[in-house]
Order: C-alpha cells, then structure tokens, then sequence
C-alpha cells in the first residue's frame, strides 16, 4: 500500500501533529491493509519535513508495523536529512 505523506499537508513541523497523523493513518488508511503488504511511504510532495515530525510519526508506525515499512526515495534536501538525522536509512 502506498501513502502519499503530502495529505497530511506540505510543512510537516511538530510532533504532536506526527502523532496525530500517524494515528488518523492508522485509523482511516491502514485498517484495510492485507496481511503481509507492505507500507510504502511517498515524501515526495513534502516540502518541509523536520526531526520532531518524522520521529513521532515513523515511530509509531515502526511499533505497530515493524518492517513492514518502507520509505521510498526522494530529492528532497530536507527530508534526506530528518531522515538521516532521526536514524532512519535514506533510501536511494
């Protein structure tokens, strides 16, 4: 399943709005997910992506989905860097 990041809007900023994305992603996306599927995450029409946001939000999803996540490449400067500055690979 892929989810495009930019519904939760352009400027990702603080963490308790990563919080609450990740549970209305959860609530409203995820429930229909088959058994085994992976989910794709697509950064790609984020602007602006930082530490706080990204943290909350893939570490939510990281307990509930373990590997089952995945975050698809992108160009984008700043979120090449949350990544990586929250530890999480940055895909290519």
């Amino acid at each position: 399943m892929r989810v495009d990041i930019s519904k939760f809007g352009e400027s990702l900023l603080s963490r308790p709005a990563g919080r609450e994305a990740a549970l209305a992603l959860q609530a409203n996306v995820l429930r229909d997910l088959k058994e085994g599927e992976l989910i794709e995450l697509d950064f790609g029409k984020v602007l602006v992506l930082t530490p706080s946001w990204a943290d909350e939000f893939l570490t939510m999803l990281h307990a509930q989905y373990g590997k089952r996540i995945k975050i698809l490449p992108s160009d984008n400067p700043s979120v090449q860097l949350t990544l990586k500055t929250i530890g999480e690979p940055v895909p290519v």
